[in-house]
């Protein structure tokens, strides 16, 4: 064989490897030099070189084996989820928390398949993912294990929910589909808005807030149900949402029926956020009974994946990313630099309010320690309430709360009474705390719950022999914030003491709303606080305690001679 020495390497090879007469082919690429056949042996050796391998391949492939693994995979997209999304798209790179949204969602699937009726919350950050297996894939899934069942999506927009629509449609469409369900597309109806299934089911597409009357849904989904903190900050926009949720979407429910709300969380009395209290409230409740939740309760099951671990996880430990391969922490921490705080802790943390509060913050607390509070008779005692008059679990609660002022004019929270009563309970409610602390000042917001009271105190105090001494008290207009503005004042001045967590079952309760105010899903304790904070800022709180003048001898004749006290009303305004 005729052989040719290399300039470059300095090897001798034989003549067919020579790209020129100074290198062989092996220099020539790592010179970077297009590499072509030099000469008509070359091409041959090539061509018999591939004609080799191609046989060899096709020896390799088992027809019988092939169409065994196909059967598989069918069989196992039919099954699993994360499968039949990586069967439908092959470039589709999955991380461990879309490997476990998937489960979750398998586990759901069965439960509305037995007709449990689950209810399954996630939140996540945006960007992750979170569409593309929920809204965009899962429905096909679902659809194809039961093709007589009927989906309804929605989303913050119509457009939005039509384009989930779209894909979970076109992918029912899919040779690679059809080859793995029997599930089929109805010819009569493919719109984006509702499409069917020969087997009757389909899938309805709506915006949040819009028509979905007449249309069922065994799967109901709402992906991201207000579209940015505008929506989210306003009060009337919530409740519209809230109310849209209760009116429309939930009675749509078939039997057995499952809802999946995937969102980012924006407020603390968002949807997830106002579901999840209505939960958690009925739990404490059940607790305090010591019985079960109630059957008629929804039990969601909360799955959050904060974008950088808060604490050490089945997965990941404290400090870790979520999806590292697309958002590393150095990019993490580039989006949290470029965002305001309480931005990033609800979009990217899954915590609408700060731990540390707000308006409130945590290091404006002073507490005392059972043992601590100083004799009721050495301060001037005051009590304020914020009124909702209902019984119903969803209503908005009546908090009473009484603080005693001493020397220094330090404000000690006394007591607090929180609950939900009609207009006869919160009268009870009134004159026991008259009966028990006798407060110099009972401040009550006037408007229409005050009106509504009044028929009632009258004939109470008719029954009772008493008065029932009180203060209106008058917004003015003034805004939740405005009105806190002077209990915030003392409590920066360190001047507020508040009884601690372990010696106070309410004061947990207090704490977190006030941490959370004025982003919290309630704030009822926190207006019956603000009104002492008014209070003490309208009727100008002396320091000292009046010492009680000696009786006369005229007024110990008229206590002799009878007579009531008088009830004390104003229209003080804050």
């Amino acid at each position: 064989m005729r052989t040719e020495h290399c300039h470059e390497c300095l090897r001798t090879v034989p003549h067919f490897e020579m790209y020129d007469q100074k290198h062989c082919l092996s220099c020539a690429k790592q010179l970077g030099t297009f590499v072509r056949p030099s000469n008509k042996e070359s091409v041959e050796r090539i061509e018999h070189e591939f004609k080799r391998v191609r046989e060899e391949e096709l020896e390799a492939f088992n027809v019988e084996l092939e169409a065994r693994k196909e059967l598989a995979e069918r069989e196992l997209v039919r099954r699993r989820l994360l499968p039949f999304i990586k069967r439908h798209n092959d470039a589709y790179m999955p991380g461990w928390v879309h490997a476990d949204i998937c489960m979750r969602l398998e586990k759901f699937a069965q439960d509305i398949e037995n007709g449990l009726s689950p209810r399954l919350m996630i939140t996540m950050p945006p960007r992750h993912g979170k569409s593309e297996i929920g809204s965009k894939t899962f429905p096909s899934w679902y659809l194809g294990r039961n093709p007589s069942h009927e989906v309804i999506t929605c989303s913050y927009s119509g457009d939005l929910a039509e384009d989930f629509s779209r894909k979970c449609r076109d992918l029912l469409d899919t040779d690679k589909f059809k080859a793995a369900f029997k599930t089929r597309l109805s010819p009569d109806t493919k719109s984006v808005k509702k499409w069917m299934t020969t087997e009757g089911g389909g899938f309805t597409a709506a915006g949040v807030g819009g028509p979905i009357t007449g249309r069922g849904a065994h799967l109901g989904i709402i992906d991201d149900p207000v579209k940015n903190r505008e929506e989210a900050e306003s009060e009337v926009t919530r409740q519209k949402v809230k109310d849209w949720y209760s009116s429309a979407f939930y009675t749509r429910l078939a039997p057995g029926g499952g809802v999946l709300i995937i969102q980012t969380r924006w407020h603390d009395d968002d949807l997830a956020g106002w579901l999840l209290n209505v939960f958690e409230e009925a739990k404490k409740e059940a607790e305090e009974k010591g019985e079960p939740i109630p059957e008629d309760v929804d039990q969601w099951d909360l799955v959050e994946y904060p974008a950088i671990a808060t604490q050490d996880e089945k997965y990941r430990k404290k400090g870790e990313a979520l999806h590292e391969d697309r958002y590393p922490l150095p990019a993490l921490r580039r989006i949290k630099r470029a965002m305001i705080p309480r931005d990033w802790e609800a979009l990217y943390q899954q915590r609408p309010v700060s731990e540390d509060g707000d308006f409130f913050t945590r290091d404006m607390f002073r507490y005392y320690k059972m043992g601590e509070l100083p004799p009721l008779e050495d301060m001037r005692l005051y009590a304020a309430a914020d009124l909702a008059i209902s019984t119903k679990q969803t209503a908005d609660y009546s908090v009473f709360v009484v603080v005693g002022i001493d020397r220094k004019q330090n404000i000690w929270i006394v007591d607090l009474i929180r609950g939900r009563w009609n207009s006869l309970g919160i009268i009870d409610r009134m004159f026991e705390i008259q009966t028990k602390y006798n407060p110099e000042l009972f401040g009550i917001e006037t408007g229409q719950i005050e009106l509504t009271l009044e028929p009632f105190i009258q004939k109470a105090e008719q029954e009772r022999g008493t008065s029932l001494r009180y203060e209106k008290l008058r917004t003015r207009g003034a805004d939740k914030g405005t009105r806190a503005r002077p209990i915030q004042g003392r409590m920066e001045q360190g001047k507020v003491i508040f009884p601690t967590i372990e010696s106070t079952p309410w004061m947990s309760s207090l704490q977190n709303e006030l941490l959370k105010f004025p982003l919290g899903a309630n704030d009822d304790q926190v207006d019956a606080l603000a009104w002492i904070g008014q209070m003490l800022m309208l009727f100008g709180i002396r320091n000292e305690k009046k010492a009680k003048p000696k009786k006369s001898f005229k007024d110990k004749l008229r206590k002799f001679g009878g007579g009531t006290r008088s009830r004390h009303k104003s229209g003080m305004a804050a």
